[in-house]
């Protein structure tokens, strides 16, 4: 299994160092320590990462993040889809509702 130190993941994720540290204390990025205390992450990190950052563009706030990787940990796509619909359509109607002020100021 390849494993990354924290500087070899955020080359391969372009995540800097400082984002996958507070990602890990905000338990959305687990890490194991070596003996000396240095991060090391799984190859499942770099998925993870995708996935936060794909989360992060649907404008879901941390915690609603956190949760659906607790729900994905469990390997049920469906339950993870079945979160994430009511997620996507709220951000969604969010963003029309945006697009509408931004084009009332427009016009004023």
């Amino acid at each position: 299994m390849t494993s990354y130190r924290i500087s070899q993941l955020a080359e391969r994720s372009g995540v800097p160092a400082t984002t996958l540290r507070f990602y890990e204390d905000a338990g959305l990025l687990p890490a194991d320590r070596t003996p000396a205390g240095y991060r090391v992450y799984g190859e499942d990190a770099v998925e993870r990462l995708a996935f936060i950052s794909s989360a992060k563009l649907l404008g879901l706030a941390l915690e609603e993040i956190r949760e659906l990787l607790e729900v994905r940990e469990e390997g049920v796509c469906a339950s993870v889809r079945a979160r994430m619909l009511p997620l996507v359509a709220e951000r969604i109607a969010e963003t029309g509702g945006r697009i509408a002020e931004l084009r009332a100021f427009s016009d004023r």
